[in-house]
């Protein structure tokens, strides 16, 4: 069992002690080289959606696959949104069809991918990552059931982030490294210093929701 799990990271190096789940948006069958990934095509990276949704289904069943993502939603970028919307609908199709969860990617579009979400009838656990956006959005998302993932904005001062992990329910949070470069380490020692607890128990708690999410 890993002391530490890091649900999203782009750092492909193994680290002693850590499960990490290397986040894949392109060259799926890579993902045979990883004990943990998820796939998933990004919104920035969508010019050849219908060529990457083929591929995407081919090795989306894989034990070592343990989510879909990250998908959604980037009202930043450069992609036409209704393009974003379409493949972000055939990537929730697909986890809905294998039963595996969701790694959502969203940037000013919480509406447009909740209504998905809502309209797909969502049932696989959905977990928004890199979470650092005010209370009151953590609160309709985590009242919805999904859960929330927290990374290198815990350790900037003043941060959204910070007050939503403060206060967010235990069995709703997880941490990540994405492209960082961070230590997954150094995340968990914030986390805990945030919420006022050990490190025993975020490592305990966050065992138990990898368990619950990812069925292992």
């Amino acid at each position: 069992m890993a002391t530490y799990y890091d649900i999203h990271t782009h750092n492909t190096a193994a680290r002693t002690g850590t499960l990490s789940i290397v986040a894949l948006y392109e060259q799926f069958s890579s993902a045979y080289g990883y004990p943990a990934c998820s796939i998933g095509l990004h919104p920035w990276y969508l010019q050849d959606h219908e060529a990457g949704m083929r591929e995407l289904e081919q090795y989306a069943s894989s034990p070592n696959v343990l989510a879909i993502g990250e998908c959604g939603m980037d009202k930043v970028c450069d992609t036409d949104l209704q393009l974003q919307a379409r493949v972000f609908e055939q990537q929730v199709a697909l986890a809905q069809r294998i039963g595996k969860p969701l790694v959502i990617h969203c940037v000013r579009a919480y509406d447009e991918v909740l209504a998905i979400l809502s309209r797909e009838r969502v049932t696989v656990p959905v977990i928004f990552h890199g979470f650092n956006k005010k209370k009151s959005i953590a609160d309709i998302l985590v009242s919805k059931g999904y859960y929330l993932s927290f990374g290198s904005a815990l350790l900037k001062e003043g941060t959204p982030a910070i007050e939503v992990l403060r206060e967010i329910p235990a069995e709703k949070f997880f941490l990540e490294t994405d492209s960082s470069g961070l230590s997954i380490a150094d995340i968990y020692a914030k986390a805990t210093e945030i919420r006022k607890t050990t490190e025993d128990a975020i490592i305990l708690q966050l065992t138990e929701n990898f368990k619950t999410v990812f069925n292992r």
